[in-house]
């Protein structure tokens, strides 16, 4: 449905139908600017679930787990997909949560509360099981993410890059990768 210098009609049209709730305290509203940006107008911003709409798509930046849970219980209930982005500092990582999986391992309690640091933890975990070389990415992530200048100017950007993409895809009908697959970008294995 995306065509060359733009987006085609038809998408238009789904976009302007299309109910988005952001749910966060992080990046939202530079993940609001952008999806505006490409024609979604009805966007809600909440850190409630229980005050959640009834909506086509969510996008949920980084609630603790108890918070994230009740969300994807709560829209899995009304068959909605939900998009979760995660600000690693060096890059983001973005994965889409099919109402009909189970929930995600990344919200177990071994993993402490934080949840981007247990999507984190997460995505090293998966890596290392399909034993994908150079996965040295993840001590820099760490370190990043305790420098807050620098995970405002890489992570955020990236991630909002990659949420609305992945927005786009989903709202276009194409098939997109699900949990427990999630979508990875960092610059760390660029570093020489």
């Amino acid at each position: 449905m995306e065509i060359q210098g733009g987006l085609s009609e038809e998408l238009k049209e789904k976009i302007a139908e299309t109910k988005v709730a952001i749910i966060g305290n992080k990046a939202v509203d530079l993940i609001e600017f952008a999806i505006k940006r490409m024609g979604f107008r009805d966007t809600v911003i909440s850190t409630e679930y229980s005050n959640l709409p009834e909506c086509d798509v969510v996008i949920c930046t980084s609630t603790t787990k108890d918070d994230y849970k009740n969300v994807l219980i709560h829209y899995k209930a009304s068959g909605v997909s939900v998009i979760g982005a995660f600000n690693f500092g060096i890059g983001a990582c973005v994965s889409v949560f099919d109402p009909a999986s189970s929930p995600p391992h990344f919200i177990e309690d071994k993993y402490g509360d934080n949840v981007v640091e247990s999507m984190l933890k997460y995505t090293d975990g998966y890596s290392k099981f399909w034993l994908i070389s150079e996965n040295g990415w993840v001590e820099y992530a760490n370190k990043w993410m305790e420098a807050e200048e620098l995970c405002v100017s890489i992570g955020e950007n990236t991630m909002t890059a990659m949420a609305a993409h992945l927005l786009i895809a989903v709202v276009a009908g194409n098939k997109v990768k699900t949990y427990p697959k999630f979508y990875l970008s960092t610059i760390a294995n660029d570093i020489n």
